[in-house]
């Protein structure tokens, strides 16, 4: 009915099939069997040619313009609406460590699903003590690390347990390890001082997955969550002290009724509730 109504105010304003057509971009028929049809609907006639074959609206015209104009006023309010609806919806901003991105952030997306289109989410990668930093600051949501860390502006939230190898060949010399304040070189420093090892080659990376592929091509060795080992990648276990949490961190003094929402839509799928 809009483009009916639209048709009906260019006809009537600019007085001419041809005028209206150019005006719409349409061809001159079709805007006669626009007409047509709407004076089918309404079961009337709007227009008649006068003397000299100009174009004269009728009274039901007459009558009718001011309801059409209203009509598509509503329409247009309505659209502006639904836009700034759209527009308003709500950041959501999590950060996780490099271990929980690829194993964990998966089944956490899944709990918001319902929710994402009153949501305008960002999910960012950092290591597990720049998250901290971001959830404290209250500068993302949510947070996922992987090292028991706590502070007065958190609630923290056991979610999954984790468990870490020695993956990769240990006669090579070569020990791969993730950057300081990484959760997993929290515990790759822990084991190699409580094995007394000093690796003849020690190489920082500051993303799993290259180490992972490093590991994966028989490179070196390293510290890596049991969940990304395969059968092309030989792993000792190294010990319950190397058995860890991930775990949630969200802002204690949150606000925002949705957000809190989601944050306790993410806890009930905690393997500890």
């Amino acid at each position: 009915m809009f483009t009916l109504f639209e048709t009906f105010l260019a006809v009537y304003e600019t007085k001419s099939f041809t005028r209206a057509a150019d005006h719409l971009f349409v061809s001159q028929p079709t805007i006669t069997v626009r007409i047509k049809k709407l004076e089918t609907e309404l079961n009337t006639v709007l227009f008649v040619r006068g003397k000299n074959q100009e174009i004269m609206a009728t009274e039901a015209a007459e009558i009718f313009y001011g309801r059409a104009v209203e009509y598509l006023a509503d329409w247009d309010e309505l659209q502006k609406t639904i836009r700034q609806s759209d527009e308003a919806r709500r950041p959501f901003k999590i950060a996780v460590s490099h271990s929980a991105a690829t194993s964990i952030m998966p089944l956490i997306f899944k709990t918001f699903i319902a929710d994402l289109p009153k949501l305008d989410v960002e999910i960012t990668l950092n290591n597990s003590e720049k998250v901290f930093d971001l959830v404290s600051n209250h500068e993302i949501h949510f947070g996922i690390i992987e090292k028991p860390i706590m502070g007065d502006q958190l609630i923290s939230i056991p979610l999954f347990r984790d468990e870490l190898v020695l993956a990769g060949d240990q006669t090579s010399g070569i020990f791969f390890i993730r950057e300081t304040g990484s959760g997993v070189s929290h515990y790759t420093q822990k084991y190699l001082k409580e094995q007394q090892i000093i690796p003849k080659n020690l190489i920082r990376m500051d993303n799993n997955d290259m180490i992972l592929a490093h590991v994966k091509a028989g490179l070196g060795a390293s510290i890596l969550s049991k969940r990304f080992m395969s059968n092309e990648i030989p792993y000792q276990e190294i010990g319950k002290g190397f058995k860890r949490m991930f775990y949630g961190l969200a802002y204690a003094d949150e606000q925002d009724s949705l957000i809190k929402k989601l944050i306790e839509q993410i806890r009930a799928v905690s393997e500890f509730n």
